[in-house]
């Protein structure tokens, strides 16, 4: 008994003393850093304001990391994802900076180059283009471009393909090979572990749940994929063969003749430099020395680099205009898969987006409003929450506008449908007008396991749950909901854009469009980007003078102290490649899904995910 005693002891003393190390650790780090931070605040107080040089020096244009509409501070957690995955810490780059510093830079003299590298910016592919045509621009205006890239992909090297020299690393290559949409299709696995799903769709085009359904990809997915890729394929080809001075074809030609060129010539990159799709194959201190040659540092060190000056740098010596004009334009966000909450990067939570809409609201200084959507789409629930509220907004007699970016997509359609016009991007995913729900059930695994289900209920209603095999009085309930649902959808979509119901019907469907087709279809208004968007709106308003005002997501001091501890400790656990991948993958697509509802009706667009790429 006494040897018993003496373990647990032993073990107690053992916890009492881990727990004191660990206490005091955290408490050690927390003061530290609060030290640091006021240290710094007091230090950047007093510093003397450093004036940035720009005379003779390279625009350094290396953004990592994701372009964004808006950049979102998430209150940091310690769950898994922000911890595990470094959910909080993604780099965010907004398009608008990205291009002002761009188009900066093509009118600046004071300048010697702009090198170029977005090998690992995540964009789609509306944004791409833009900022090719920035690069472009920038090059038009005399400015020397250099464009470098570990590997290039298709975005990276339709804006690269702009600059005046093209180099790639020797163990790199050029990917640009086109759009391809594959999926995995777990029908018969789920057979072979007896997974019930029931799966309800409004919508022939509506290709969401296939992987549920099928073994393969539909002719209708085949069909609408197809012609919504091919243009943009074709489109993203003329500006690279145009920017290099290739032959046309030669783009094509790479794609389907790559593997069989591998075989004479292993090398990806000298493929491309054969093809003259890149100037030079280079290793890194290839391209530094002759960086050094082009543009010599102030040190005449040829071990480094060029005297440079980063984006945001070059961002912050032009001044903002001072607008103190009376009347205001909210622009108000949603961007990200829609679902209930506050706003998150890559979340358009609608608690958030609603409380800016109110805020707007009650400002009478706000003459109207711009939804810029950058969604491919969410719940239901959450879409008709955020409706609702641009709904009050219009009672009071002002407009609202919309612009499209990237991406708006099924409930990215849902929440427009307020909007008394409507922008998109010539190359803005758009439609998917359809929607779906998804039920497992688990009886096929009882029966396998030999696990039996029984009991009494109150009422019919509560009879059923996800144990049992669906009845076909559920089933037919569930599918009765989907379609009132897909109803009032297209009905929104028809009063809003005064078009019959058939005829908006006849293009929904679950079936997606580019910018410049819907507009042919009817269901978007004009072609332009955010600020055309504004502009308009303010001559809806019958307003000459305004400012552009947005809302952020609120957060408490203790939110903030919370993300500048993280963001400071830099606070990341390194996990299996694998396991990182199947977390993006189910975050992206499905957390919009409320595990806690037995039906999910979703409005939300699969195949947007596939144009997000470098």
């Amino acid at each position: 008994m006494s040897k018993i005693k003496s373990i647990w002891s032993q073990a107690d003393k053992f916890l009492t003393l881990a727990r004191k190390i660990i206490v005091n650790t955290v408490t050690a780090i927390v003061l530290i850093v609060i030290t640091f931070s006021i240290l710094g605040g007091l230090g950047s107080m007093f510093a003397p304001e450093e004036e940035i040089n720009t005379e003779n020096k390279v625009l350094w244009f290396k953004p990592i990391g994701v372009v964004v509409d808006s950049s979102v501070n998430s209150s940091p957690s310690f769950s898994f994802d922000s911890l595990a995955l470094g959910g909080g810490t993604v780099q965010q780059h907004e398009l608008e900076d990205l291009l002002k510093v761009l188009d900066m830079a093509a009118n600046d003299e004071s300048l010697a180059a702009v090198y170029v590298n977005v090998s690992e910016l995540g964009m789609y592919i509306s944004s791409a283009f833009e900022l090719a045509n920035a690069v472009k621009n920038v090059r038009d205006s005399g400015k020397n471009v250099i464009a470098y890239a570990e590997n290039f992909g298709n975005n990276a090297y339709l804006i690269s393909s702009q600059a005046n020299t093209v180099m790639v690393n020797e163990y790199g290559g050029v990917n640009a090979v086109g759009f391809s949409r594959k999926r995995e299709f777990y029908k018969d696995l789920y057979e072979k572990i007896n997974l019930n799903y029931n799966v309800f769709v409004a919508g022939d085009f509506k290709s969401g749940p296939e992987p549920y359904t099928r073994n393969s990809m539909s002719e209708e997915d085949k069909l609408a994929w197809s012609e919504f890729a091919d243009p943009l394929w074709n489109k993203m080809k003329e500006m690279m063969e145009a920017g290099r001075d290739l032959q046309q074809g030669t783009i094509q030609e790479y794609g389907d003749t790559l593997w069989e060129r591998s075989l004479n010539n292993p090398e990806p990159a000298k493929i491309a430099l054969e093809l003259a799709m890149v100037d030079m194959v280079v290793t890194r201190e290839e391209l530094r020395h002759w960086m050094y040659e082009k543009f010599p540092n102030d040190k005449n060190d040829k071990n480094e680099l060029p005297d440079s000056i980063s984006i945001y740098e070059y961002l912050s010596i032009f001044e903002e205009d001072i607008n103190d004009s009376e009347n205001k334009i909210a622009v108000v966000n949603v961007e990200g898969a829609i679902t209930t909450g506050e706003v998150q990067y890559g979340i358009a939570g609608s608690d958030t987006i609603v409380k800016n809409i109110r805020n707007a609201i009650k400002d009478d200084s706000v003459k109207a409003l711009v939804l810029r959507v950058n969604s491919p789409g969410g719940s239901v629930w959450a879409s008709e929450l955020i409706t609702n509220a641009l709904d009050e907004f219009k009672s009071t007699g002002r407009p609202i506008v919309t612009s499209m970016g990237d991406i708006a997509a099924s409930g990215g359609v849902w929440v427009t449908t307020y909007s008394d016009e409507i922008w998109a991007k010539e190359e803005t995913l758009t439609g998917s007008i359809g929607v779906y729900g998804i039920v497992p059930t688990l009886d096929g695994i009882y029966d396998w396991a030999g696990i039996q289900v029984d009991g009494i209920s109150s009422t019919k209603a509560g009879e059923w749950d996800e144990r049992l095999a669906m009845p076909s009085y559920v089933t037919e309930s569930i599918q009765a909901s989907i379609d009132h649902t897909y109803d009032k959808f297209v009905s929104k979509v028809a009063e809003n854009r005064g078009m019959a119901y058939k005829e908006v019907l006849s293009i929904a469907g679950g079936r997606i469009w580019s910018g410049e087709k819907a507009l042919q279809l009817g269901l978007v208004d004009k072609i332009g980007d955010l600020n055309d968007a504004i502009d308009s709106a303010a001559k809806f308003a019958f307003i000459n003078d305004y400012k552009i005002v947005s809302y952020e997501k609120e957060m408490d001091p203790f939110e903030m102290f919370l993300n500048e501890l993280l963001n400071d400790l830099n606070s990341r656990i390194e996990i299996n490649n694998n396991l990182q991948a199947l977390n993006q993958f189910l975050d992206a697509r499905y957390e919009f899904i409320n595990p806690d509802e037995k039906i999910n009706k979703a409005v939300y667009c699969f195949e947007c995910e596939f144009f997000n790429s470098q």
